[in-house]
């Protein structure tokens, strides 16, 4: 009967247009009225009255991505590498009504590759202009997991946060986090400089499958779906815990879409423009998976200790200047918090103390390349703030001491770098400079909420019926719910959906088309092969509510922390993230 009143719906295309515009309409008031954050839209886009003409009075904003962008290019990436042309054969059409979000004119493309510009030009200390090269000769990349502004807001205010380094330092405006505000589709943008719908890591466990089946089970190569799963030791399968390669991806080329801007600098160094850098990570998962495809190590399999290296190039090559060198990559690994420890003192003095040791691990790495005449870039990251609040929630005292000890801990760096004399001896004499040229940048992939008990939703068992997979979870993936129907169910998920009003009233219920159209995924067509990982729809929230598994749901109903952080939707306290950029030009 429900099929049958959905053949009847279609003849009927006003009623049919009402229906599937519906929350696309609603995405449209929350982003005008600031409800809700675009990744690189603000407000006055969706303001407009002139909303259909096709021409934006108000520029884009910057988002992650174009800092990921504008770090490539000052370690010399080429600008292919992090900017793909569009109008591949391979992508599919947009829809005519939206094709004027997403698909900028040429003014929107260069007010963006501007942007990309003007940051690279800041943090390298170089010309805003295409080719420029870039002479700062130490750059350090620190990048707080969870640690949005009103994070820092919330713990660092102090009488409108005058003695706060951070809050002193931050511009909260310039920067954006990725839709979904997600670690995988944030870190997999920084090591492309390419945005979520292009790289293929739009979120968690997404489903995907290897080869087509036939009847029978015919054929080479017919591999059950797998929910991809690359923030582990090992790329995995999250569904089986097996690796990746068992369910038919062999590669990383078949996990990752995009390639890696550090794997163009490590196999062929020569196309790079501008500086050559000795290129530094330092987190606690070196040696995964991850990890080698981000850092573009041409060598898998190292195990990730201290400052294990590989050279690129001609290992004896060295020189003073930072444009003939060839790249040196090592990785620092520093020690990562027990989730047993985390809400007791113990747990945020640890994250401190490891966060200690990258900084630590930053200054010797610099002191090295300063004392042999070489520019470097070192990137940090840090799980925290993120696993303390994911755990306790975004209000807990633990929270603020973790923030608080890496505000701290930055400070100390920029002190460091900031006295010549004490950092380098005897060899601070050859220059007059007291200070480093070095520039910090401090930042992080998205912020947080807490999500209580009774903020979390379980899916009506009428709607389970018709999925296939419910990619949710109370800790992320429920604030973006990737829905993927059974075949030929979509109208009637639609209806049963928006008949629960929990559901309607706290959820955008979008096609991914609606969203790819939108803009939620980047300013680029969506990649064909990115295309199926992400299903029918997408579940956005719009408040606290979250998506979340019946597993989680009998877990923390009953847990002595019934609150959680969580991440993923286009709130503010998601989306907006810090821009601290400490460089010796504004001292």
């Amino acid at each position: 009967a429900e099929l049958g009143r959905g053949l009847t719906m279609r003849t009927s295309s006003d009623k049919m247009h009402a229906e599937n515009t519906t929350d696309v309409e609603r995405l449209h008031s929350m982003l005008a009225a600031g409800e809700l954050v675009h990744p690189y839209l603000n407000r006055e886009h969706f303001k407009r009255a002139d909303a259909d003409s096709g021409n934006s009075d108000s520029p884009p904003t910057a988002n992650f991505v174009d800092l990921s962008a504008a770090i490539a290019l000052c370690c010399g990436a080429d600008d292919e590498i992090r900017q793909q042309a569009s109008g591949e054969p391979d992508e599919p059409e947009l829809s005519d009504d939206n094709r004027r979000i997403i698909c900028s004119s040429v003014e929107g493309q260069w007010i963006r590759r501007r942007r990309r510009l003007e940051l690279a030009a800041e943090i390298g200390r170089g010309p805003v202009s295409e080719g420029a090269g870039y002479q700062r000769r130490h750059i350090v990349l620190i990048l707080c997991d969870g640690m949005g502004n009103a994070i820092l807001n919330r713990h660092l205010s102090n009488e409108g946060g005058e003695g706060s380094f951070f809050l002193r330092s931050n511009r909260p405006s310039r920067l954006r986090a990725v839709f979904p505000s997600t670690t995988p589709a944030a870190l997999t943008s920084l090591a492309t400089a390419s945005w979520p719908g292009r790289h293929g890591m739009p979120g968690w466990n997404l489903r995907d499958k290897r080869g087509c089946d036939l009847p029978g089970n015919q054929g080479d190569g017919i591999h059950q779906p797998a929910q991809l799963l690359v923030l582990s030791d090992r790329i995995r399968d999250a569904r089986s815990g097996d690796l990746a390669s068992a369910a038919g991806f062999q590669c990383w080329d078949d996990v990752f879409v995009e390639e890696p801007w550090a794997r163009k600098l490590a196999i062929d160094p020569q196309s790079s423009r501008g500086s050559r850098r000795r290129m530094t990570y330092i987190n606690a998962y070196n040696g995964d998976d991850y990890q080698d495809w981000a850092q573009g190590n041409t060598k898998p399999g190292s195990n990730g200790t201290d400052f294990s290296t590989w050279f690129i190039g001609s290992k004896g090559a060295s020189s003073s200047s930072c444009g003939e060198r060839r790249s040196l990559f090592e990785t620092s690994k520093i020690g990562e918090t027990s989730f047993e420890t985390l809400g007791k003192p113990e747990g945020s003095a640890k994250a401190i103390e490891y966060f200690r040791q990258g900084i630590d691990a930053a200054i010797r790495s610099i002191r090295e390349a300063e004392r042999s005449g070489e520019c470097t870039f070192v990137y940090l990251y840090t799980a925290h703030p993120d696993k303390h609040m994911h755990a306790l929630g975004v209000e807990h005292g633990e929270v603020k001491e973790v923030v608080r000890g890496i505000e701290a801990e930055v400070a100390r760096l920029w002190t460091v770098l900031g006295d010549r004399s004490s950092m380098l001896g005897d060899d601070a004499r050859a220059s007059g400079s007291p200070r480093l040229d070095a520039a910090v940048v401090v930042t992080a992939d998205h912020g947080h909420v807490t999500v209580d008990a009774d903020d979390m939703v379980r899916l009506p068992a009428d709607i389970v019926d018709l999925l296939e997979y419910a990619c949710i979870g109370v800790h992320g993936k429920g604030r973006h719910g990737y829905l993927h129907c059974r075949a030929g169910l979509r109208d009637l998920l639609r209806r049963r959906w928006r008949a629960v009003d929990v559901l309607r009233e706290n959820f955008l219920l979008l096609t991914i088309e609606e969203a790819i159209d939108n803009g939620l995924y980047g300013p680029e067509p969506m990649r064909v092969r990115v295309r199926p990982r992400l299903g029918d729809f997408v579940a956005v929230s719009v408040g606290r509510r979250t998506l979340a598994t019946p597993d989680e749901l009998d877990l923390f109903a009953g847990a002595a922390c019934r609150c959680q952080g969580s991440h993923g939707s286009l709130l503010a306290e998601e989306m907006e993230i810090p821009f601290i950029c400490l460089t010796t030009d504004t001292e």
